[in-house]
């Protein structure tokens, strides 16, 4: 016995496994453990869609309920009140490529829980504010870190775990967007009911501290190569050079001057700016448009389910499109169907009007996968914070402009109509202009 220890203390354990044989289990009538098939990816996206909803307090159709509120308390007009959002909205827009240039420093899961700390505590700010002045603090707050930073996370958060896919989970990422549009207003004016407008807001942003950010505390991953993964769940059991290939090629990128010297940057950027442009007109305004055709509220209220059902409804279809049809050609269609919804409202009447809130709902849908995904498709990864922050700039700056050009023309030109000739023109332009925005022709770093 001695003996035979002293040799074992010779013997490091790694030598002695390679010499020992390899276990040989018979396996006849035996099934063989297998790893687990899950893709973490497919947690990150209902948790990317939480992100997504929470920017609700921000966006257009959830402040719009607070506004009536904001006119009484503060003896607000509506021309006044316009104002003060543009201003805000415009000073939002100029934080948002910074914003994009601390993600790609920082990482998005840092970034993901400063951002929804912040909403939280914009929601916190605004039940508090006394007049114009606070009003403007809190609306720059909520459309910095709503539309922007926090729209940028939940993009980001997919476009890092999937490619062949992202088409397809941005879709049903979307569509939980589209959810929130048809129910986020209700449970705003439940809250409002109870509590008041400013025990909404303080609701709201309880809500999204004591949900969203122990979620992300707790599941949030910065990409799948924290876990060995590949994009769209491939696994890498050998950790061979060929995964590092594929890793640099996922993550290459052009950085923002590159990216300009394409045709198909300025074309998605134009194409945002009037997308949100439109939209948020057509939102803000929503039951004045009604209101001046003899409708009311609930006629009103039956355009926005149709705009979230059509928009719900294209943003799953147009997730599937967009992993097998060029993405020009995607938004060329997206583009041109708001323009058809403009001409429907400028001409229309009764039934006509919430079909054309149906029709929008339909290119809101294919817009926001073309947002998603085509800016990772065309430019990489590397650098897509800052470059998706720039967009989301061009975004928010229109979307401040639009509810302007609606009241102008409601208040000077007669009605509505004017403006939405206007809106018509400038979609179709951008709508020809979108089939020339070909992906730009560069040969991936590491795919030779």
């Amino acid at each position: 016995m001695p003996t035979n220890i002293a040799v074992l203390d010779d013997i490091t354990v790694e030598e002695l496994l390679r010499e020992c044989p390899p276990l040989e289990v018979p396996t006849d009538g035996v099934t063989e453990a297998q790893p687990s098939t899950l893709f973490y990816g497919w947690l990150m996206l209902p948790l990317a869609m939480l992100i997504m909803i929470a920017t609700s307090p921000g966006q257009t159709f959830g402040l719009a309920f607070f506004n009536t509120k904001f006119r009484a308390a503060f003896d607000l007009s509506q021309t006044r009140l316009s104002i003060t959002y543009l201003v805000a909205t415009v000073a939002a827009s100029f934080a948002i490529p910074i914003i994009g240039g601390w993600v790609d420093r920082f990482g998005l899961r840092r970034s993901a829980l400063v951002a929804v700390a912040a909403m939280a505590a914009a929601c916190v700010f605004a039940s508090q504010v006394q007049g114009i002045v606070t009003l403007f603090f809190a609306f720059t707050l909520l459309r910095t870190v709503g539309p922007g930073s926090m729209t940028l996370m939940a993009n980001n958060t997919l476009a890092s775990w999937f490619d062949r896919r992202l088409g397809l989970v941005s879709g049903i990422m979307q569509v939980g967007m589209a959810g929130a549009l048809a129910l986020v207003p209700a449970g705003i004016l439940v809250l409002i009911d109870a509590f008041g407008w400013r025990g909404a807001f303080l609701a709201l942003g309880a809500i999204i501290a004591c949900v969203l950010i122990p979620l992300v505390l707790l599941f949030y991953r910065e990409s799948p190569s924290e876990m060995g993964l590949q994009p769209d769940g491939a696994a890498d059991p050998s950790g061979g050079d060929d995964s590092d290939s594929a890793s640099q090629g996922f993550a290459w990128g052009m950085d923002v001057e590159q990216a300009m010297q394409h045709r198909a940057f300025w074309i998605l950027l134009a194409a945002a700016a009037v997308w949100a442009l439109i939209g948020t007109g057509l939102v803000f305004h929503l039951d004045a448009i009604f209101q001046s055709n003899g409708m009311g509220l609930a006629e009103s209220a039956r355009a926005m389910s149709c705009l979230a059902i059509g928009m719900g409804a294209m943003q799953i279809v147009g997730g599937l499109l967009a992993d097998r049809l060029p993405l020009q050609w995607l938004l060329g269609v997206a583009i041109g169907l708001i323009a058809v919804s403009c001409v429907m409202l400028a001409m229309g009447q009764g039934g006509i009007l919430i079909a054309a809130f149906a029709v929008y709902g339909a290119a809101q849908g294919i817009k926001t996968i073309i947002a998603a995904t085509a800016w990772a498709r065309y430019f990489g990864r590397a650098h897509l914070g800052k470059i998706r922050g720039i967009s989301l700039t061009a975004a928010i700056a229109g979307s401040s402009v639009g509810p302007l050009i609606m009241g102008i023309s409601a208040d000077y030109l007669g009605g509505f109509t004017p403006a939405l000739w206007l809106f018509t023109a400038m979609a179709t332009v951008i709508s020809i202009a979108g089939f020339w925005a070909t992906p730009p022709a560069v040969k991936h770093p590491v795919a030779g």
